[in-house]
């Protein structure tokens, strides 16, 4: 008879553990979307900033640097027009460089996020299937 008493109690603490796993993995998948959407708007302000201070220097460099072939074409290459060309082609080069270092930053900062989706998906896929095992009566 103490069997019959041990079935249900134990069958009853598995289905409050089953329960409170559930309630751990859906408590932490909110806060990933709180933190999702955290970093998120950190990172549009932070864009936000990071656009406006570009363009103010870009004006400044762009003034700046106009006077470069000015100063030196004529001393260097007999004429202003090459010093100017060159000097863009310098720029040219300069800018590819920098925007393929760009490019490869922003490809491995989408393959994290690319990895973190990931592992919310497993872990709704492993929520659901504990989910169905818990209201089948398992």
């Amino acid at each position: 008879m103490s069997e019959t008493r041990a079935d249900p109690n134990l069958a009853s603490m598995g289905a409050e553990v089953a329960q409170d796993v559930v309630r751990l993995v859906r408590a932490e998948i909110d806060l990933a979307k709180i933190e999702m959407q955290t970093a998120l708007r950190r990172l549009a302000v932070a864009a936000a900033l990071i656009g406006v201070a570009l363009m103010l220097l870009l004006l400044a460099v762009i003034e700046a640097l106009g006077s470069v072939p000015a100063a030196f074409s004529v001393r260097l290459f007999g004429n202003q027009w090459l010093g100017w060309l060159v000097f863009g082609g310098l720029l040219l080069v300069l800018g590819a460089l920098v925007g393929f270092v760009g490019t490869m930053r922003l490809r491995s900062a989408l393959r994290v996020g690319k990895q973190t989706m990931t592992a919310l998906k497993e872990d709704s896929e492993w929520l659901r299937h504990l989910t169905r095992r818990a209201n089948s009566g398992s």
